[in-house]
């Protein structure tokens, strides 16, 4: 099984700056007719030094599966230039501090980060999953278990300060006594360049800014392990497997203590402790799934998928309008054959 530092240590300088700023510069929220491949084109084949000044984004707001607005950013690209290239510049040391700060996790406990991908341009996917070179550790995690800890951070991207950055790649102090200098400051000065000389939050969309947390997120994943817990992290997800309600209470006392250190909190609202076992899948998923829009003659029709369709959307109210049931739903039927009429009507 491949650890952390495997997928980090594939990816060279150049790939990591071409990847960010050619390909990455957009949220995959975004449809696509937007993109930064000819601004990188340019970059390659110009001798230019772009002004080094902190520089407005573009806000704009994208609805989660469950109808809450999430705030996204398109940074000012020239600004986003100049962080791409701190990255690159400085990837070795950056590879070196990921090594480092996992080398004590016995399985891989961040689950979404920036990796290369087979077939594709850009280095970061929200739901990529690979089983055969990333295999997931849930079930060796559940042996054992009588509790499942579900929590996350509030408000993640937004509420990390630029400065702790440099605390979580070279320690607290050492960044402090070195502010005027250094490499991790240089990183921590074109980051806020991107959000307009801001020291709280990083833009959410970039995917440089996926890199950036997993910074603070890793060092934060060491202190955690280090302490005996088994768990796995979705971005600013946790899922934590213990013995008992005690050592479900200890998790999160102790995931909140480190995540002070970078001046992040818990979601109390999110935070959620429950009775293994638990299904596998989703309730709605199994609904959906127990029922087919096929015909007898293997194709979808007119009437069996707009009768799926608006079964979907049934299920999807009552999950308190989560869009992700339709979502779910509009993929099973595009793997299915449909007359003209059922395309036409999906």
């Amino acid at each position: 099984m491949k650890k952390y530092k495997d997928f980090m240590n594939e990816i060279t300088a150049d790939e990591l700056y071409k990847s960010l700023l050619a390909y990455g510069m957009f949220s995959e929220k975004l449809p696509p007719f937007l993109t930064s491949k000819n601004f990188y084109d340019y970059c390659q084949q110009n001798v230019l030094q772009f002004t080094d000044k902190p520089s407005q984004y573009v806000y704009y707001e994208n609805m989660r599966n469950v109808n809450i607005p999430r705030p996204l950013g398109v940074p000012t690209p020239m600004a986003y230039q100049k962080l791409c290239k701190c990255l690159m510049d400085n990837w070795s040391e950056i590879q070196n501090y990921f090594e480092r700060i996992t080398n004590n996790q016995s399985h891989k406990v961040s689950r979404i980060h920036i990796r290369k991908i087979k077939g594709k341009n850009h280095i970061f996917e929200m739901n990529y999953s690979n089983w055969k070179v990333d295999p997931k550790p849930e079930e060796d995690l559940l042996i054992d278990k009588y509790y499942m800890v579900c929590a996350d951070i509030s408000k993640c991207f937004p509420s990390i300060y630029t400065h702790s950055i440099p605390w979580a790649l070279v320690g607290k102090s050492v960044a402090k006594t070195t502010r005027r200098s250094g490499w991790f400051n240089d990183l921590d000065h074109f980051i806020q360049n991107t959000k307009h000389g801001e020291t709280h939050g990083i833009l959410i969309g970039p995917h440089a800014s996926n890199l950036i947390s997993e910074i603070i997120l890793s060092a934060i994943d060491k202190s955690l392990v280090d302490k005996g817990w088994d768990y796995i992290r979705y971005v600013d997800d946790y899922t934590c497997y213990v013995r008992s309600e005690q050592d479900a209470r200890q998790f999160l006392i102790d995931l909140q203590t480190e995540l002070r250190e970078f001046d992040l909190s818990l979601n109390h609202k999110k935070t959620k402790v429950s009775v293994l076992p638990l299904a596998a899948t989703e309730q709605w998923v199994r609904r959906i799934n127990s029922v087919s829009a096929l015909t007898s003659y293997g194709k979808v029709d007119y009437k069996n998928c707009r009768a799926y369709i608006d079964y979907a959307i049934e299920i999807s109210k009552n999950e308190d309008e989560n869009s992700a049931v339709l979502k779910y739903a509009i993929k099973s039927l595009n793997g299915s054959e449909l007359t003209r009429n059922a395309k036409n009507y999906m």
